[in-house]
């Protein structure tokens, strides 16, 4: 990070619950250079709605086949001004279909979609993206990521055949609502600086007034 000129970062759990105990560090060192989103299994009931309440806990993590098992965890995400960070198992275009109900149910909704949104599918692009990130981007209080790059191009390091796709969040969402990430350790971890810069240079395009919407209310003191 701190040779990418990262100050701040967002560590997401992974499925396999692997990562938890990593989150569970993080949240109690209070550092103030990370924030964490665990994963939502409700079958076996984690989270606890308490966990929401940490500060160190930006949001939570749900398969779009478990969003409107929310309920409880929506409401208080919404109440506390926190992240949902959909995942897009079925692909984007159900992803939409779900997240417009439960934006319908809970309007105050945070929501942020990684990864491009997940234009395509094994390397193919996927056809319902475009209507996707169209439903997407009327929904209040909406963030698209630029991440995963590497995943879903066809093309070796610039891949610069996922740069259109970012161009049409940019469009879409606006600058103020699109954000870097990384999806790091998913990458070649010797360009992790590379990485950062590439979605920082495709998403501001000359302009500096950018992804303030995501990173001032998740490190806000």
């Amino acid at each position: 990070m701190a040779m990418a000129d990262v100050g701040r970062a967002v560590v997401v759990e992974t499925w396999n619950g692997e990562t938890y105990a990593l989150l569970d560090t993080l949240i109690k060192s209070q550092s103030p250079k990370f924030r964490v989103v665990p994963c939502f299994r409700p079958v076996q009931g984690i989270p606890s709605l308490d966990l929401l309440e940490h500060s160190m806990v930006a949001g939570l993590r749900s398969k779009t086949g478990d969003l409107l098992r929310l309920g409880s965890w929506a409401s208080r995400l919404e109440s506390l001004g926190k992240w949902l960070v959909p995942h897009a198992e079925q692909g984007v275009g159900p992803l939409a279909e779900e997240l417009v109900i439960l934006q319908s149910r809970f309007p105050a909704l945070r929501i942020y979609v990684p990864h491009c949104a997940w234009p395509r599918k094994n390397k193919v692009d996927d056809p319902e993206w475009e209507e996707a990130i169209t439903r997407l981007s009327t929904l209040p209080n909406i963030v698209a990521g630029v991440s995963a790059i590497a995943e879903f191009s066809t093309e070796p390091f610039p891949h610069n055949d996922i740069k259109p796709f970012v161009e049409r969040l940019r469009e879409k969402f606006g600058p103020q609502s699109v954000v870097a990430g990384s999806d790091y350790p998913l990458l070649e971890k010797t360009l992790y600086k590379e990485y950062i810069k590439l979605a920082q240079q495709w998403i501001q395009q000359g302009d500096t007034n950018w992804s303030a919407s995501f990173e001032s209310p998740i490190f806000k003191s």
